[in-house]
Order: structure tokens, then C-alpha cells, then sequence
């Protein structure tokens, strides 16, 4: 047995060898993929703070870097129609006392890990899409009326951003449906979660409408 051992010796060594390889492969791999798990852009769009048109609409930050928004565009269908706008820049009604700061004028900024800034009720949101950024329900006035849309109304909510680790821009939407039911407006989102935009293509894309001005 021991001269078995000591004529394979070498070929022992090179399969003990090869097999701490692999560990050590398998062990990288998996530290790789929970890095990068860690590491990648992750943007939360959600609603809250009231209820149906007058919840408001939340844009979270919960990557572990800092992320820099860029640009807010909402798109609105509804009877068959269909509405874009960027809405990046902050209403005079909803800018309000705070009009004369220049960062209270804008949605554009920075946002730190765990943090998350408010752009509006879903009211103002679907107006300014509609009626070319007129809006009166965020000042006190008169509300906007949708009851003359047929059927379900449906909005998405799309945020470009730079992030730190990142070339491209990154992206986040999530769509929101509003219905009346009993002449009461109510309010859901489509998906559990928001779409992380995370392929090339997709964030190429995304480039691309913002050298375009949307």
C-alpha cells in the first residue's frame, strides 16, 4: 500500500491540486455574483400617502452607492391614446413657497443610499402629462377631471440616473393603472416590484432618449 502510494504520489498531488482549483473557482464565482449583487443600481418607484389619484409617488434609492437622477419621464394611456412628458422639473404649484431655491425648482439630483424624494400625486402627474403641464389640484384649486377618459387609465413612471460603478445611464419604471369603480377613482400598480433597466441595449436606450430631450 505504501508503495502505491509513493509510486502515485505525483498523480495524488496533481488531483488534490486540480480539486482545490476547483473550490477555489467555485468559491470566487460565488463571491463574484453576490458583489456584484451588492453593488448593482437598484431604484424603488412606489405610491403612498393618500389613496387613489391623490397618493402620492415615491422614487427610493436603494443601491448601496449614491445614484444622480437625471431625468423623470411619464407616459399616460388611455382611450387608446398615448401621452409622454418629462417631469423632471418641479410645477410652480408644486414648487410653491420653496420657488426661489433653485434645487427645490427640479427632481434632478443626487439621492444617497436609503434615501427617497416625493414628485407629486398621481393627480398632478397624469395633468401635466395630459394638459401640457397644467395642473390646479396641488395649489388648492380646482382639480384636474379625468372622468371624461374611457376606461382604465394607465401611467409609468420611468427614472434615468448615473450611478457611480456604471458607464451607462440606469434606469427604473413601473406602471400604474387608475379605474373607476362606483365614481370612485381607485389607484394599483401592475407588478409586485418596479423593472430594474439593467441590459446594455435597454440602458443604451435610455441614453438615447436623453440626448433627445425627453
Amino acid at each position: 500500500m505504501l508503495e502505491w502510494i509513493s509510486a502515485s504520489n505525483r498523480g495524488l498531488t496533481l488531483l488534490v491540486s486540480l480539486a482545490m482549483l476547483i473550490v477555489w473557482l467555485v468559491y470566487l464565482q460565488v463571491f463574484l455574483v453576490g458583489y456584484r449583487r451588492q453593488t448593482r443600481p437598484k431604484i424603488i418607484i412606489n405610491y403612498g400617502a393618500g389613496t387613489a389619484l391623490d397618493a402620492r409617488c415615491f422614487i427610493s434609492n436603494m443601491s448601496s452607492e449614491p445614484i444622480y437622477v437625471e431625468s423623470i419621464v411619464a407616459g399616460l394611456e388611455a382611450g387608446g391614446q398615448n401621452w409622454s412628458r418629462p417631469v423632471t422639473d418641479v410645477e410652480p404649484s408644486d414648487g410653491g413657497e420653496n420657488a426661489d431655491d433653485p434645487k427645490k425648482r427640479t427632481y434632478q439630483g443626487p439621492l444617497i443610499p436609503g434615501q427617497y424624494m416625493e414628485i407629486g400625486s398621481f393627480r398632478s402627474l397624469l395633468a401635466r402629462v395630459a394638459h401640457g403641464g397644467e395642473s390646479k389640484d396641488e395649489a388648492g384649486g380646482e382639480r384636474v377631471e379625468i372622468s371624461a377618459l374611457n376606461g382604465p387609465v394607465a401611467m409609468e413612471i420611468l427614472v434615468l440616473a448615473d450611478y457611480a460603478s456604471e458607464d451607462l445611464l440606469v434606469g427604473a419604471r413601473r406602471r400604474f393603472v387608475a379605474f373607476s369603480r362606483d365614481g370612485r377613482w381607485h389607484l394599483h400598480s401592475e407588478t409586485v416590484g418596479t423593472e430594474q433597466i439593467r441590459s446594455k441595449r435597454k440602458r443604451r436606450q435610455l441614453e438615447e432618449m436623453l440626448a433627445r430631450n425627453l
